[in-house]
């Protein structure tokens, strides 16, 4: 025999069933997560996307933020995360198990959308004796731990001035926002930064001014960057883009940053994100510098790593996909 409901509980019921009513999409919209960080660029497009996508889908994108891309690309791998964003160069190694995933391989993780060239570059003080790649020679700059993500952009970047970690001085380091501490603590002289975020920006005013160094460009030099970061390339950033740390033409670092999903996520529910993603292009945009150069119409870019259903289905409607 069921009980039968007390009067306090019958009027508890009904008040959480009127609540249900008043608020819009309360009873439809389903919860999503997306994996993110808890600092940097990442974690503004994270953000970003979360907000874009709970607005425009019938869905509630909940950001589920780390504090390193590969803390929670095993977990969309292994469906306990339904969506990621990442660079290319660390998608690209998941996918094809190598690099910095080797033997932790992601064959599970599908392209959703491939979004803004992701910019960064090695930032110093202004007012110090840094000026070219070269005199990174004999600096103390933030060693990450093998084959991490950090690991392979330093290892790039001193490439760039013909250096290795045997030509500076490595300050042990064991991810981006300590990374990030260090140098605002004065413990290096050197750090990664994306250009425009908030963070370069938060160093910019704690330290009295930031600079980013310009990359050499000859085909020999990319061609060593690109030994630790797959599909890389340089692009010019000048004074009239108003971000701080820059004076005068400056070359940086560049590749695609990139949102993805567990292939097992249906292929409904990524459509209806894909779908937000096309629809919030001028949200993205209107959400802060770190999406300049966003363009929705190379979502669909062939980054060799295989496109989830949904995603597909849609760039078919959109008229974007390759056959």
């Amino acid at each position: 025999m069921i009980p039968s409901l007390t009067t306090n509980a019958l009027h508890r019921l009904s008040l959480a069933l009127a609540a249900a009513t008043l608020i819009p999409g309360a009873a439809l919209a389903q919860v999503v997560t997306l994996g993110s960080t808890t600092a940097g660029a990442t974690g503004q497009m994270g953000r970003a996307i979360a907000a874009t996508v709970s607005e425009l889908a019938p869905l509630n994108m909940r950001p589920q933020e780390m504090a390193n891309t590969a803390d929670y690309m095993p977990l969309v791998n292994a469906g306990e995360i339904d969506f990621g964003i990442s660079n290319v160069v660390q998608l690209w190694f998941a996918s094809q198990g190598t690099g910095m995933s080797a033997g932790q391989p992601g064959p599970d993780l599908r392209v959703v959308a491939v979004l803004q060239p992701f910019r960064a570059g090695l930032q110093v003080r202004d007012d110090g004796d840094i000026a070219t790649m070269q005199d990174v020679r004999g600096k103390r700059v933030p060693a990450f731990p093998d084959g991490s993500l950090g690991d392979h952009v330093m290892r790039a970047f001193l490439a760039n001035g013909g250096l290795g970690y045997d030509d500076v001085v490595g300050v042990p380091v064991p991810n981006f926002p300590r990374m990030w501490d260090s140098f605002r603590e004065g413990s290096t002289d050197v750090t990664i930064d994306v250009p425009g975020s908030a963070n370069s920006r938060e160093l910019d005013a704690a330290l009295g001014g930031i600079r980013f160094l310009s990359f050499n460009e000859s085909p020999e030099i990319l061609a060593a960057m690109r030994e630790w970061l797959p599909q890389t390339f340089l692009v010019e950033i000048g004074p009239d883009s108003g971000l701080p740390g820059f004076f005068e033409p400056t070359m940086i670092n560049a590749y695609a940053y990139t949102f993805f999903a567990n292939a097992g996520v249906s292929e409904d529910r990524v459509y209806e994100v894909t779908k937000a993603m096309w629809d919030g292009e001028e949200a993205l945009l209107g959400s802060g510098p770190i999406w300049a150069g966003l363009d929705r119409t190379g979502y669909a870019t062939d980054i060799d790593v295989p496109f989830h259903p949904g995603a597909i289905r849609f760039y078919r409607e959109a008229g974007i996909w390759q056959e």
